[in-house]
């Protein structure tokens, strides 16, 4: 059993790194510096703007840059106005798909890949920027089965109060852009054996999408669906064959990015492999499920 992953970082360049220079006023331009940046760095990479490639997606072989409608370039001591006339820019780095990843060469080529951005500007985290993580089959015709899908499913309703205990409150309670898959419109309120009941019923991998992505009224703006705002995002099996991950924070550490998508490893591929039983057995804890994965890297 083989997984492959994607990485998607959001964070705000705050200046260049050894120049006092404005950023340029065009976003295109913007995004191309931290392109180039790659580049130099021998990563392949493209800027990525859905209103310029004519609806073509990313090419997920290599890096994109790209910018995102959440992200707000205000931080922490400045307010948005000011961050605007300072030329600010948020920006999402899309990295490539990491296969083959029990080799652990993907993780070097993301040291690489924000070491090359840290060289030419000084950019931050903040409260609506997120780190996310898709965890895809590592063979590019493989996808998941509807069993598959139905016991990551049920086994993240089960510890999603654990796995909160990870993040910050806003990145747990009280966000849109990160909403809770255990306790959405259609499951609140209901036992976690009723929520298994429910996912178990599922006859399609879109079913259980439309249970655990519940949405009483979905809207599109921005280009994004509701339903697509979950911690835990199934409906990019829809789109992209992948489960993703949201919740984390924004960081710019690479290390606390690694940490992070080896935790979503090794929690998808236990719940792939482990029986059903252990999927819904007693216990919802953070001890809970570290007896079951081993504990999170500190």
């Amino acid at each position: 059993m083989s997984l492959s992953i994607g990485i998607e970082i959001e964070g705000v360049a705050m200046n260049r790194v050894g120049s006092s220079a404005p950023f340029p006023t065009r976003t295109e331009v913007q995004l191309r510096l931290l392109s180039d940046a790659l580049d130099d760095a021998g990563l392949e990479s493209r800027v990525y703007l859905p209103s310029t490639t004519r609806g073509s997606g990313p090419d997920y072989s290599i890096w994109n840059v790209t910018m995102d409608v959440t992200v707000s370039e205000a931080t922490s001591g400045s307010e948005a106005e000011d961050s605007k006339f300072r030329r600010r820019f948020g920006f999402e780095l899309i990295s490539p798909v990491f296969r083959g990843i029990e080799n652990n060469a993907w993780m070097n080529q993301l040291r690489a890949g924000i070491s090359s951005i840290n060289r030419v500007v000084r950019w931050k985290a903040n409260r609506s920027t997120g780190l996310h993580v898709h965890v895809g089959r590592d063979v590019g015709s493989l996808k998941y089965s509807l069993l598959e899908v139905k016991k990551i499913a049920m086994l993240y309703c089960r510890f999603e109060g654990a796995i909160d205990e990870f993040h910050p409150g806003h990145r747990s309670f009280g966000n849109d852009y990160i909403m809770s898959n255990r306790n959405n419109a259609l499951l609140d309120g209901l036992s976690i054996s009723q929520v298994y009941e429910r996912i178990f019923r599922a006859n399609s991998i879109l079913e259980v999408c439309q249970v655990v992505n519940y949405c009483d009224d979905e809207y599109t703006y921005d280009g994004y669906n509701d339903s697509r705002f979950f911690k835990v995002n199934f409906t990019s099996l829809q789109k992209h064959d992948t489960i993703e991950f949201r919740q984390h924070e924004g960081t710019t550490d690479p290390e606390q990015m690694i940490k992070w998508a080896r935790f979503i490893i090794k929690f998808v591929g236990f719940a792939m492999v482990a029986p059903l039983p252990v999927i819904t057995a007693p216990g919802e804890s953070f001890q809970h499920l570290h007896q079951l994965i081993g504990p999170r890297e500190q």
